[in-house]
């Protein structure tokens, strides 16, 4: 059996050598004691699915292997089976230059024949193709660890739904860990991962370990500047009774924000009220309460995200793409200032549809308003070069996740006059400077 389960070196992960706080400053004591404990109560009886899912480096690869020497050490074979590793032996069972068996809706029905004869058969080597494919797809118990994590291609999404639909549909034991949220997954996947009937789903959230405060975006002396005490809700100079109004307003509703987050807080307004002053109050909170958060200002994030692209860089695209899109709180500054490109527009549409499905919190700074996305040239110092995409302001505009908080008034860097004031509001603005392409 333990040739079978294929756990390798995973055979020692046990519940007995996992400490029942998880591994702390990686993950929430909180959600991995919860997360231990329906571990350990599927363990006893393995019927119907789980999945747990998190950042990494939260224990979820461990109660996987645990769960899976537990029915060993009760006489019960199990298969482990990491997505990424296994994908790339299917591919090598081809033969070099072969090409990959792919099932016609005839073929489907003799398919499952073979791997309802050999649900049994778990002292079978497994050397070819057709072999790995079902003896995982057939495995009395199964752990897919990491799903999500392989290189998603039309290729490994049909041989991953074969296993999945096969399991599926003959409600055989089924283990997932992953790093995405079931929520955000594809419409296939997730009817099946998130089925209230069959599914146990249990989330594993990240530990103070990430709220690193080296890495999250926020330069040190902003975290000394830009804090709620520090906030001036009286506005520029010039400012009306109306408008210190609303910005004392959006100073509560950040504060109660930071308390407890939830949904999306999108700060908008022309430059120089305080929305990112807000922001980044938002993120010194978090961190004094030792919880995870992102603070990226975009058109940097999107440089960075280029980089990764160079031979040269130390940090991968998907790990930075992967921790940017599931961070616990991120804080998105200066939205819509980046140039346009249709690879940036392609990058921020996955995020904002990322975080908007699995509902994860977010703050969004921007002098677009939602009501002038469609006119984003109409007010004066909320000029850009072009509007939101339809599809990323429809996210945007759903009021049942996003609130929007007006910070208006004038520019409280300028501490002049009110005279002054006034006759800086009174003059024409002028165009943006333009910087020549080398």
């Amino acid at each position: 059996m333990q040739d079978y389960s294929e756990l390798g070196a995973l055979a020692r992960q046990t519940f007995e050598n996992m400490d029942s706080q998880g591994r702390e400053p990686f993950a929430d004591p909180l959600t991995f004691r919860k997360a231990n404990e329906t571990a350990k109560i599927y363990a006893a009886d393995p019927a119907g699915w789980l999945v747990i899912y998190g950042p990494s480096g939260v224990g979820k690869t461990h109660l996987g292997a645990a769960i899976a020497n537990h029915a060993m050490r009760l006489g019960k074979p199990a298969k482990f089976v990491f997505v990424p590793e296994f994908l790339d032996r299917l591919r090598a069972s081809f033969g070099e230059g072969g090409a990959p068996p792919k099932l016609s809706e005839a073929e489907h029905g003799p398919f499952h024949a073979k791997l309802d004869s050999m649900r049994t058969e778990t002292d079978k080597s497994p050397s070819s193709f057709e072999d790995l494919l079902t003896l995982a797809a057939a495995a009395p118990l199964l752990v897919l660890d990491d799903l999500g994590a392989q290189t998603a291609t039309p290729w490994a999404d049909e041989k991953l739904r074969q296993i999945i639909a096969y399991r599926y549909d003959n409600r055989l034991p089924t283990v997932v860990t992953t790093r995405t949220a079931p929520e955000a997954m594809d419409e296939w996947l997730k009817s099946r991962l998130m089925d209230p009937s069959f599914v146990r789903l249990v989330q594993v959230k990240a530990g103070a370990m990430n709220a690193d405060l080296t890495d999250i975006g926020v330069e040190p002396r902003l975290r000394q500047v830009m804090t709620f005490e520090r906030f001036e809700p009286r506005g520029g100079a010039g400012a009306t009774a109306d408008q210190r109004e609303q910005l004392h307003e959006a100073l509560k509703l950040a504060q109660a924000f930071s308390s407890d987050p939830h949904g999306w807080l999108y700060l908008s307004g022309p430059t120089g009220t305080g929305k990112t002053h807000l922001a980044v109050a938002i993120a010194v909170a978090r961190m004094s309460q030792k919880r995870p958060v992102l603070f990226r200002f975009v058109p940097d994030l999107l440089d960075h995200m280029r980089r990764t692209f160079s031979p040269d860089s130390a940090t991968s695209y998907d790990r930075l793409f992967e921790r940017t899109k599931n961070s616990e709180l991120l804080i998105l500054d200066d939205f819509g200032a980046q140039a346009w490109t249709q690879w940036a527009e392609e990058k921020m549409y996955q995020l904002v549809v990322h975080r908007h499905n699995a509902a994860l919190p977010t703050v969004i700074t921007s002098r677009v308003l939602l009501d002038d996305v469609d006119d984003a040239n109409s007010q004066g110092d909320m000029r850009f070069g072009r509007r939101y995409s339809d599809a990323i302001a429809s996210r945007l505009r759903d009021s049942s996740v996003v609130t929007e908080v007006l910070l208006p008034g004038p520019d409280y860097r300028y501490r002049g006059s009110e005279q002054s004031a006034r006759e800086r509001q009174s003059r024409p603005a002028r165009p943006p400077s333009r910087v020549r392409q080398g």
